[in-house]
């Protein structure tokens, strides 16, 4: 109660406060005139001005996300950029969130960005970053530009610079604070308790079994009693599980300052969030520290050091993504009240669980326990001395280091319990990986006359090492808690004859030597060329294929410092860019040219009473020939500005032709394993990007500014090798939310990530029946197609069953009918932004959208089928389902009856087959999101000053506001398989929730 009284003083504060500060200060402060600077932007190990820049280059400035409040630094990118995509994989706190440049290239590899954050290499930055600590994030999207990173390049480069001291300032107290409360922002519609039992009296009683009849009366009463259903008290499991309201309490601190020879900045952030989720929340501490010092006029040195610890509770709504560990299914299906039934609802029934494959989700929350911790440690120094007024030598080296840990605990009334004696099970994981990494450069800058001169040498090493363990232990007392047993886990005792599994563990080195230059030619500013060239040695190749040699090349034509253009008062910059370039990818664990063995009691024989572990090589066979994936890039680009800048904006033109990609292929069973990493196949990438920005207002009193970006990308599988597969041509590949359902295509001509199944027709109606009405048996017409073996288990198909289409129209609908059901590329996505300021008043909004894409809702396809059990609920469609019963709850077999009785019905009859993929679950993915809305008010100077303050802001913020879509499920980007082959996949995502904040940011 606490936690709410807080909130609605904030909400006061902000909401009624601000507008009588507003009306009390009798003098206005007028808008400090801006002055145009020359910006720079990072760009390979050396910063350069943005009118000289000739690659592709997308920068997020700290003023453009630094009024807009955000516990995640890659949400508060979000739609900002021209050709990133930027998208959170769920709504659980500490979520993953994805970041795609210019579309995926690899397969079966990471399309995720390298990241530099301070000249440091670093895995996932964003998320062990404040948003308030960026100074600038420059992303590198062209191989003319990434190139000079080599190694892992090939997926754009994103530079994070972190913000530091100035010299020569006064110290100066930056302290900003938000409190804020999570509210889940749509729910799955379900069938309403009376709905649910008609449905169940229908399943029992189809069949015209008496002891499924008799079963059905025990359980929920005779017929003529249904509509009592009609009375009981409906539990909305979904919002028991996700409904609580959510607190956030996020404090940013930081203290800058500088003297005539240093600088230094120290920054912490806290971070205290519940999620929507029973037993989910997140909560992290950072600190960082910044000092720049000038030994002599010749040498200067800097040092940071970052530490980052953070944990995330809770164990979601799918641990593997599974259908066998699908959370989010109890909460959906669940029956749907207390009272009316013989199993009650607030207590464990084995027999239920066992007949439903459900558990109460509030006891199932409170019975997984999982803690899922994170320590990142970064220290880096650079050194920089002038060796004279040309040549500058630079040295950095950089220490990573990242602890991870997941403690889970399984209680008695989970699955995993179940399978092992209804006792608790813990699994405990823990790794440590540690990255050392030395650059060193030299640059030599120079201006002849008309001519200007940049060049740069440099050598790094990248040294990772890393270890990793983790234990299953089972056969804990059935009263243990689970802090009891995370802190004695000599507590489990196996049962006679039995033994633990034994412990797992593994080590992951990488070696990379690289040596790179870059030479970047400009005369008379006009004219402008860049080349580069970087070597990279990578260790996770074997011998004779760890070298790559990456080049590239560059150019730029300034127009507008021609004659003909130089004094226009229309067009104030316009710059031709051209690039070409070759980035490498070495994204593959160590030691897969050479063949290791591994050990478990899953492989075990048995020996006398007891089991022994035996030892397997895994499914991947070994390759020594393995190396490079290499990606060139093509990209042109226009930059333009007019009216004097007032309107800007850039226009680029790309293709990425990857090659060699390095692919977990499928091989022919017959060598005893099912994959192999191969150098196979190729992908291409084209594209268009546009991005413009314009003051549309600027006056004294009020300004409005707008930006927006809209890109197209199309990726088409170019060749699978000559051994990718059995098929060199094509392969189907599970998507993994249900065993053995192959529903993705990859296929050569084809887009990766390209759905696969049969078409959706409807269903079977009673005209397409001969009728016996002495055995009252229907039977499917002659020449009409049967769906029994692809979609009802194999029973014999009866009016209402759901209907597939005949493709090939061979009369017989099975695998050979399926078909490409469309991707998850979008045909185009972007963002824009409105940025509005009023006297002491500002005013922003950030929204993001995808046009064209499909989602393929594994959530539909499950809630919508009975498959192997009863007695659980159903999406809310299926209560316009296809009926067999009439009001008095008699069977309807008279075909003329059974049609009347459905003339006014649509839906199918849910299948008692197994899951599989058909269109209906194929939906459009388009959506417009607004997500952020921030009003904030800054005291007057006058006023601040008698308040010793330089700066005082208030604010108020509303995220993920709408969404405006067509999209049935949870959220349009959710995307839970984490496979470049697989995406687009919604299946038991943790829904996204709605954020109200306000805050405050103070400047002493």
């Amino acid at each position: 109660m606490d936690k709410k009284v807080q909130s609605i003083k904030w909400l006061y504060l902000t909401v009624f406060l601000l507008p009588v500060l507003a009306m009390a200060q009798e003098k206005e402060t007028k808008k400090e005139k801006e002055t145009k600077i020359d910006e720079v932007v990072l760009v390979g190990y050396t910063k350069v001005s943005k009118k000289d820049v000739t690659n592709s280059v997308a920068s997020v400035k700290a003023d453009a996300i630094k009024d807009m409040p955000s516990t995640n630094a890659a949400e508060a990118i979000q739609g900002r950029m021209a050709g990133v995509q930027v998208s959170l994989s769920e709504g659980s706190p500490g979520a993953d969130v994805d970041i795609v440049i210019r579309g995926g290239n690899s397969i079966t590899g990471s399309n995720a960005p390298l990241y530099i954050v301070d000249g440091v290499q670093m895995d996932n930055a964003l998320s062990i970053l404040s948003p308030k600590e960026i100074e600038s994030i420059e992303v590198l999207k062209d191989a003319s530009s990434t190139n000079i990173y080599g190694a892992r390049g090939a997926n754009g480069v994103v530079l994070i610079t972190t913000k530091g001291g100035r010299k020569r300032a006064k110290t100066s107290i930056n302290y900003n604070g938000f409190l804020g409360v999570r509210k889940i922002q749509n729910t799955i519609d379900v069938l309403d308790p009376y709905q649910y039992v008609l449905y169940q009296y229908e399943v029992y009683n189809k069949g015209g079994v008496q002891t499924d009849i008799d079963a059905f009366v025990a359980r929920y009463g005779t017929y003529d009693k249904l509509s009592d259903y009609k009375n009981v008290k409906k539990r909305d499991w979904q919002d028991e599980v996700f409904g609580r309201e959510a607190f956030n309490f996020t404090h940013n601190l930081a203290v800058t300052g500088g003297s005539d020879n240093s600088s230094f900045s120290l920054s912490l952030n806290n971070v205290q969030e519940d999620g929507i989720m029973i037993g989910s929340g997140f909560k992290r501490n950072m600190a960082n520290f910044k000092y720049d010092y000038d030994l002599s006029k010749k040498v200067s040195m800097s040092l940071n050091a970052r530490y980052s610890r953070q944990t995330i509770f809770g164990a979601g709504t799918s641990s593997t993504g599974s259908q066998g560990t699908n959370r989010l299914r109890n909460a959906v299906r669940y029956q749907p009240f207390e009272g009316g039934s013989n199993v009650n609802v607030d207590d464990f029934d084995p027999l239920f669980a066992n007949e439903t494959n459900l558990v109460n989700p509030v006891l199932l929350a409170n019975n997984e326990i999982k803690e899922n911790g994170r320590n990142d440690l970064l220290l880096n120094g650079t050194l920089e001395y002038k060796i004279s007024k040309d040549f500058t030598f630079r040295s950095v080296i950089g220490y990573v280091q990242r602890d991870e840990f997941i403690n889970q605990f399984s209680g008695t009334v989970t699955s995993v319990a179940r399978q092992n004696n209804d006792q608790p099970v813990v699994v405990l994981n823990k790794s440590q990986t540690r990255r050392i990494t030395n650059t060193n450069t030299l640059n030599y800058r120079k201006t002849f006359g008309n001519h200007k001169l940049d060049l740069l040498v440099g050598q790094e090493i990248v040294k990772t090492d890393g270890e990793s363990t983790a234990m299953t232990i089972k056969w804990f007392p059935k009263s243990i808690t689970a802090e009891e047993a995370f802190a004695n886990i000599q507590s489990a005792s196996p049962p006679a004859g039995l033994v633990q599994d034994a412990p797992r563990a593994g080590r992951n080195p990488d070696r990379l030597a690289s040596f790179f230059g870059r030479a970047n030619y400009i005369f008379k500013n006009k004219y402008i060329l860049t080349a580069s060239m970087r070597a990279d040695g990578s260790s996770v190749f074997g011998p004779g294929n760890r070298w790559g040699y990456f080049p590239a090349a560059s150019a730029a034509w300034k127009i507008t410092e021609e004659n003909f253009l130089k004094d226009s008062q229309t067009i104030s910059e316009l710059k031709l860019r051209l690039g070409y370039g070759l980035s490498g990818n070495n994204r593959i664990g160590s030691f897969l040219y050479d063949t290791f063995f591994t050990t478990s009691s899953d492989y075990g024989y048995a020996f006398g009473t007891n089991v022994t572990p035996g030892a397997t090589t895994g499914n991947i066979l070994a390759n020594k020939n393995v190396t490079w994936e290499k990606a060139t890039s093509k990209n042109i680009g226009l930059d333009f500005g007019l009216f004097k800048g007032r309107v800007y904006g850039a226009i680029d033109l790309y293709q990425t032709d990857t090659k060699d990609l390095l692919l977990l292929a499928q091989i022919p069973k017959d060598r005893g394993y099912e994959y192999q990493y191969q150098n196979s196949g190729s992908t291409t990438n084209k594209g268009i990007e546009f991005s413009i920005g314009t003051t549309i207002i600027n006056k004294d009193n009020f300004t409005w500014k707008m930006d927006a970006n809209i890109s197209s990308n199309k990726n088409t599988i170019k060749s699978l090798g000559n051994s990718a597969s059995p098929s060199a041509f094509s392969y189907l590949y599970p998507s993994g939310w249900q065993n053995s359902l192959n529903d993705f295509l990859v296929q050569v001509g084809k887009p990766v990530g390209t759905f696969w199944g049969y078409v959706t027709a409807g269903r079977y109606e009673v005209s397409d029946f001969d009728y016996n009405p002495t055995t009252q048996v229907y039977t499917l017409k002659a020449g009409i197609p049967s769906s029994a073996s692809a979609a009802n288990g194999a029973k014999a198909i009866q009016p209402g069953d759901l209907k597939l289409t005949d493709l090939n129209g061979d009369g017989i609908i099975d695998n050979k009918d399926m078909t490409d059901l469309g991707n998850a590329q979008p045909k185009f996505y972007g963002g824009f932004s409105q940025t509005f300021r009023y006297r002491n008043w500002d005013m922003s909004m950030m929204f993001n959208f995808s046009v064209g894409n499909k989602v393929y809702n594994a959530n539909k396809i499950e809630y919508s089928t009975q498959y192997l059990y009863r007695d659980n609920n159903m999406l809310a469609e299926v209560a316009d389902r296809w009926r067999w019963f009439d009001d008095a709850g008699q069977k309807v077999n008279d075909p003329t009856a059974l049609a009347a009785l459905n003339a006014n019905t649509t839906g199918w009859t849910p299948p008692a087959g197994a899951y599989f993929l058909h269109s209906y679950a194929i939906e459009d993915g388009s959506f417009l999101r607004l997500n952020n809305v921030t009003i904030g008010y800054s005291l007057g100077k006058d006023f601040t000053k008698q308040l010793g303050l330089s700066n005082f802001r208030l604010y108020f913020t509303m995220n993920n506001v709408f969404t405006i879509t067509g999209y049935s499920g949870y959220d349009p980007e959710a995307n839970t398989r984490r496979n470049p082959l697989t995406p687009g996949v919604d299946y038991a995502a943790y829904p996204r929730s709605r954020f109200i904040l306000s805050g405050v940011d103070i400047t002493f």
